[in-house]
């Protein structure tokens, strides 16, 4: 069952929001080495358990951080940016609210169709 958020209860979600979608990006960030290639990669090319257990312990943590989020019934939308959905309506109509992190309230909109590209001010 999809949850509907007003504005108010979106605003209340963004500190644990702003935590949970840092330690998102902190595990993704975690998740690739200094050369850009995944941990999953490494592990599968060099057969060392030590990197095996690292990309499944970080494979994990990314899942877990992201099923938080999901499980305050928000639209996880893109993890590296933060920017994320709440299922809302206006004027009777199904939409989503727009939250990016790093800002400071919710203050868009966009219609359920159109996504970040038709974001509008509230």
């Amino acid at each position: 069952m999809e949850r509907i958020f007003s504005v108010e209860e979106a605003n209340a979600l963004i500190p644990a929001l702003t935590r949970l979608l840092e330690q998102l990006q902190e595990v993704h960030r975690a998740a690739t080495d200094v050369e850009g290639r995944s941990l999953r990669r490494v592990a599968s090319s060099n057969g060392s358990a030590d990197a095996a257990s690292a990309a499944t312990k970080t494979s994990e943590d990314y899942s877990e951080a992201l099923g938080a989020i999901e499980a305050l019934g928000v639209v996880v939308r893109d993890p590296e940016s933060g920017l994320v959905d709440f299922a809302s309506s206006r004027d009777g109509q199904p939409i989503y609210l727009c939250w990016r992190l790093g800002e400071d309230k919710v203050s868009h909109w966009h219609s359920r169709e159109s996504g970040f590209a038709g974001r509008e001010p509230l």
